[in-house]
């Protein structure tokens, strides 16, 4: 094995977020499904085409067999393959316990082996920073390192397969995960704000600066409120922007359910609002324009986050702070509405990294925790 490579993740309800240090970071669905046997062709059917060109791994078209110390956890297609390609997909909400849920760890490992595949490494030692919801953090701080931090120590092997031809290898990577640190959602954002690259605190966190980072995942919300460099405050919304997409989901069925083959699932709906500006195509390749409806359920949606924000507020600075930090890739969607409401009273800061606050933020924090240690 080679030198230890830190790497950071973020197993979101939507996204699994991944960045090996100094590098950039990169994302995908967290979505596993089963490959089916449709899949297997087993031969090509272009009879002009004699002579295949070898596959290439494609993080579009993830066909991945995982084996941990030994054990094969399944073979799965992982991320838009799962959307575009899987059988017996379910369509979740949210997961009860991130940090303990297969689905998140799958797309963890796969996420973390993908990374070597992007910057041609293998047979490497591992060092993983995972971002976690606030409360499941602070409410089992020690079962996290010991029930779930442990039991991801260990080899991993990762075989990519060729998704139509599901038993022909094109890639295998190993390492091995050696260290796993846990770094709370929310608090990792602010110090992405407050820490410098040598390892400090910014002069202005120093002081008594009253600072709420208001992080906007697609599961769950995570806020914190920060004195200086002190947490004052910190709590988690069981609601998120899923919730925005199932709604979203059924005023469609509801409306256009003569033009749907089936109810879209809230992939379909954020897929539809991220990549294709609120248009979603439907039967005879028509499209219906989803605009006037998204703009309705994410204002409603903001307008309850204001008034779930003003009291945590309210309860920890009477109502006052110096800044507001949104982040997530749920803050990025809701900037414009949540500043309408908030934008009078809070000085609120844009997302400039958006699903990628929590990862960058990790790093600050073991670079701040390093130069802590070494002092």
């Amino acid at each position: 094995m080679k030198n230890k490579i830190r790497i950071y993740v973020d197993g979101g309800n939507r996204l699994t977020k991944v960045m090996e240090e100094a590098k950039k970071p990169f994302s995908f669905p967290t979505i596993v499904s089963e490959p089916g046997m449709e899949l297997d062709y087993g031969t090509s059917f272009d009879l002009f085409d004699l002579h295949l060109e070898p596959q290439e791994v494609d993080l579009d078209h993830m066909l991945v067999e995982i084996i941990k110390d030994g054990e094969s956890l399944g073979k799965k297609l992982v991320g838009k393959a799962a959307e575009n390609k899987g059988v017996l997909i379910r369509d979740r909400n949210r997961y009860e316990k991130k940090y303990n849920d297969q689905v998140i760890k799958f797309c963890i490992l796969s996420g973390i082996a993908s990374n070597f595949v992007k910057y041609e490494k293998n047979q490497q030692s591992v060092d993983i920073t995972i971002n976690q919801p606030l409360v499941e953090y602070v409410s089992n701080k020690k079962d996290f390192s010991n029930s779930h931090g442990e039991a991801l120590k260990g080899n991993v092997k990762v075989l990519y397969y060729n998704p139509n031809n599901t038993s022909e290898i094109i890639k295998e990577i190993v390492f091995d995960i050696e260290n796993v640190t846990f770094c709370p959602e929310g608090i990792a954002t602010f110090f992405h704000y407050s820490v410098n690259e040598s390892g400090s605190i910014k002069d202005e966190y120093m002081k008594n600066k009253k600072t709420i980072v208001f992080d906007v995942g697609s599961g769950q919300i995570n806020v914190a409120a920060f004195n200086g460099v002190k947490t004052v405050g910190v709590n988690t919304f069981e609601k998120g922007m899923l919730d925005c997409y199932e709604k979203i989901s059924m005023i469609l069925y509801n409306n256009f359910r003569e033009k749907l083959d089936r109810k879209p699932y809230t992939y379909d709906i954020d897929n539809m609002i991220r990549y294709n500006e609120k248009m979603l195509k439907v039967k005879k390749g028509k499209t219906i324009d989803a605009t006037a409806i998204v703009h309705d359920v994410f204002d409603g949606f903001a307008y309850e986050l204001n008034k779930d924000f003003r009291e945590f507020v309210r309860t920890k600075f009477i109502g006052n702070c110096d800044q507001v930090i949104f982040s997530g890739g749920g803050s990025e969607l809701l900037f414009d509405y949540l500043s309408n409401y908030l934008g009078n009273d809070f000085y609120c800061v844009k997302p400039d990294t958006a699903e990628y606050h929590n990862i960058i933020g990790s790093m600050y924090y073991r670079i701040y925790k390093d130069a802590a240690n070494n002092l």
